[in-house]
């Protein structure tokens, strides 16, 4: 089994801390230097990795994350929130 997968998907790590999983296993960015509250141009993700991290996004969580918030959304908290709500949302469906 690979850890970093089964880390992503522990119901004990919150939205912001699987998120920076992902984005550091998918863009090899440190851990260490991603902040919830930093713009993902801070990581060196542009428009198009960002778009990327969407798709890897509705993977990994199982929500379709809408395409403006590729445009909407710049931060780590900011993607976090949205998902929040997106998964809220499915879960009362």
């Amino acid at each position: 089994m690979n850890t970093s997968t089964s880390l992503r998907t522990s119901p004990r790590l919150t939205t912001v801390d699987r998120l920076a999983t992902l984005i550091h296993e998918k863009f090899d960015v440190a851990l260490d230097v991603i902040d919830p509250d930093a713009p993902f141009a801070s990581y060196a993700l542009d428009s198009l990795t960002v778009a990327e991290l969407m798709f890897a996004i509705d993977d990994e969580f199982h929500v379709v994350v809408p395409d403006e918030a590729a445009h909407t959304v710049t931060t780590l908290r900011g993607l976090a929130e949205l998902l929040d709500g997106l998964l809220a949302t499915r879960a009362a469906a």
